[in-house]
């Protein structure tokens, strides 16, 4: 059997409804509010198996108010939150009322992970935060997220200012660092963030990456813990640019962008059918670059990496590749890429088409890959969904529905978990607790 052949039986992620689900023991409740990074992190856990109940208040959680161009909305859930609700079960709870105060303590008991993004304080001052949470379980994960963390000046100076996305992206130096060059003057020059919630992904993963660590430290000793993130020291963490300053003792020219400040070449460059990103970062790499491109005098003025890396070099360099890898479509490069390997030359040139969201969409490969499904049931028309990018070969993540409306599981989460009755979920409602 071929290596290929042997990967995607043990990977097919057709099969992946028949296997086993990593998390499948564990209970998540998710109380996060308005916090995409906290949504994200317990949909990731839900893709594994985890038992994810997300709790909103009795009107629903302001997340699912977002959507493109406040144009496209199923249920009244725009398409941020519905596409990140997978898997999940969703009840109400109104934690400013004693009586839901204490449903949640008896929610508590019977869970292993809590989800929280309120601000800092809040939780605690309800009587329902950590201190007090792992006094009914002390073997309680309690993941925490805020946009400064819980303790120090700006942490008490602006606990009650939300964390965002782009709050994150922002007081991390990131957002700076994603400008165009000076010279391309204003709105291009001025500091830029993706137009996706990067940020809170980025958040997430580190999230999902505490909450594992937590429950394999519970699994040897018995304890669980608080796990503190802020969007900010998550930023911080892939900013490169504070340990330039760091090392040079002084501030670092950022914003070079179409340009990369460490290596050249390693740019995006517009071609015959579009743009293409290409790298030859190595002296070897950049020969092959300019040869493939028809321009070996390129190499000649830039021969090695320190004539071409500093940035006013990287800019003559950049205006001499772009006029000489212009005429050339996409398919014309990457031809010229796979015969240079097959005749053994040195170095490696690499060039990656930038596609458009759509052709990424209408490419049949993916398709045949799964990563792309679509998705319809009762609640919503045909959607198409992003499938998890890990690939399991025992235990990988399943989609097994998107979204549920607000508190549309109230009744068999309350009944199950706390044996409450039709009666007693009905006086919850006119209390307006649920």
């Amino acid at each position: 059997m071929e290596w290929e052949e042997f990967a995607k039986k043990l990977t097919d992620p057709e099969e992946a409804r028949f296997k086993d689900e990593a998390l499948k023991d564990v209970t998540v409740l998710d109380i996060s509010y308005a916090q995409p990074a906290a949504h994200v992190t317990s949909s990731i856990l839900a893709e594994f198996g985890a038992r994810v109940i997300k709790i909103e208040p009795p009107e629903g959680d302001a997340l699912r108010e977002i959507s493109p161009f406040g144009e496209f909305y199923f249920n009244n859930t725009g398409l941020n939150f519905l596409v990140e609700g997978r898997n999940k079960e969703f009840i109400t709870l109104n934690i400013e009322k004693e009586e839901g105060r204490e449903l949640f303590k008896k929610l508590v008991s019977k869970a292993d992970v809590v989800i929280e993004s309120y601000p800092p304080g809040y939780m605690d001052k309800l009587g329902i935060g950590y201190r007090q949470l792992k006094e009914i379980n002390p073997g309680l994960i309690y993941l925490a997220f805020s946009a400064h963390g819980h303790f120090g000046k700006k942490a008490k100076e602006f606990a009650k200012i939300p964390d965002s996305n782009l709050l994150g992206i922002a007081n991390s130096g990131y957002m700076y660092a994603c400008k165009e060059l000076d010279e391309a003057g204003e709105p291009y020059n001025l500091p830029t963030s993706p137009g996706f919630w990067m940020g809170s992904y980025f958040t997430a993963i580190y999230a999902v990456s505490g909450v594992l660590l937590a429950l394999l430290y519970r699994n040897r000793t018995g304890e669980g813990q608080m796990i503190d993130v802020t969007s900010t020291e998550v930023m911080m963490k892939i900013t490169m640019e504070l340990q330039w300053v760091h090392v040079f003792k002084e501030p670092v020219d950022v914003g070079v962008l179409p340009l990369d400040a460490g290596v050249f070449s390693y740019a995006y460059y517009k071609i015959k059918d579009g743009y293409v990103f290409a790298a030859g970062y190595t002296d070897d790499n950049f020969r092959a670059l300019v040869t493939q491109i028809e321009a070996p005098e390129i190499f000649e003025k830039y021969p090695t990496v320190f004539d071409r890396t500093p940035l006013e070099k990287q800019k003559e360099a950049y205006k001499d590749i772009q006029k000489a890898i212009e005429k050339f479509t996409f398919e014309e490069l990457a031809r010229k890429m796979v015969e240079w390997k097959k005749r053994g030359e040195k170095g490696t040139a690499i060039y990656a088409k930038v596609m458009t969201p759509k052709e990424v969409l209408e490419d049949k490969y993916w398709w045949e890959k799964a990563v792309f499904r679509k998705y319809k049931d009762r609640r919503y028309p045909e959607l198409v969904v992003v499938n998890s990018p890990w690939r399991f070969s025992e235990t990988p993540p399943k989609l097994k529905w998107i979204c549920k409306n607000v508190g549309e599981d109230n009744e068999f989460v309350y009944r199950t978990l706390l044996g409450l009755s039709k009666e007693d979920l009905e006086n919850l409602r006119k209390n307006n607790v649920i």
